[in-house]
């Protein structure tokens, strides 16, 4: 059995030694709507955000996350201001069952191992800047702006596709972050010399979390 735990932890040390994945920028100046602009609000129960994680052996897991409010405010065509608020103590899960873990998996994500939601029960975005996209594929724009998870801020940057409709406005938008950048750290520790068991559990899981995130506002 030691002989296992010391095998798994040299291979899970070596995995982890790679150069891990930077996501987290600088926080930016959140853009604030002017007086000429049209504001629209989020619906959370037409909007979603949908989120995948997994751990070294490729064991993914999915599901969803309720949004609790949100905006986005228009001049014209052009989106200059915008927010949503997540309530993290509505994370579920979609690819398990009870027989196979699924109450388990929902609770250590709540828990202290993970989103501590107890502490922290919402996470936020807020929209810095928006720059129009010509001719890509990706989205229709890049969207900058502060993502707060856990409490700790960070600037992220991600493509996005928004359009205006007749009942308001819609924003979809695909990125990842990661989770060690947030503290989002299970164990307590990334830190090898900080305990081994601490390192092994945080160093099971991958370090990226993949948010798809589907707006839907109106007047």
């Amino acid at each position: 059995m030691k002989k296992f735990i010391l095998v798994l932890a040299a291979g899970v040390f070596l995995a982890a030694c790679g150069e891990s994945k930077k996501t987290a920028e600088e926080t930016q100046e959140v853009a604030a709507a002017s007086t000429e602009a049209i504001t629209y609000t989020v619906d959370p129960a037409t909007s979603k955000v949908e989120w995948t994680g997994s751990k070294i052996a490729d064991t993914k897991h999915n599901g969803t996350v309720s949004l609790s409010s949100g905006s986005l405010s228009f001049e014209g065509e052009n989106l200059t201001a915008g927010n949503f608020v997540i309530d993290m103590n509505t994370i579920s899960n979609g690819d398990l069952t009870e027989e196979t873990g699924q109450s388990k998996l929902v609770g250590h994500l709540k828990g202290a191992d993970f989103f501590m939601v107890d502490t922290f029960p919402t996470a936020s975005f807020e929209i810095s800047s928006v720059e129009k996209l010509e001719g890509s594929e990706a989205g229709t724009h890049t969207v900058k702006g502060n993502l707060t998870i856990k409490g700790q801020t960070h600037g992220i940057t991600f493509p996005a596709t928004i359009a205006q409709t007749e009942a308001g406005a819609t924003a979809i938008a695909s990125f990842e972050i990661n989770r060690n950048e947030w503290g989002i750290v299970w164990g307590g520790t990334q830190e090898p010399n900080q305990g081994v068991i601490d390192f092994l559990k945080n160093n099971l899981v991958n370090d990226m979390i993949t948010f798809n995130v589907s707006l839907v506002a109106g007047k």
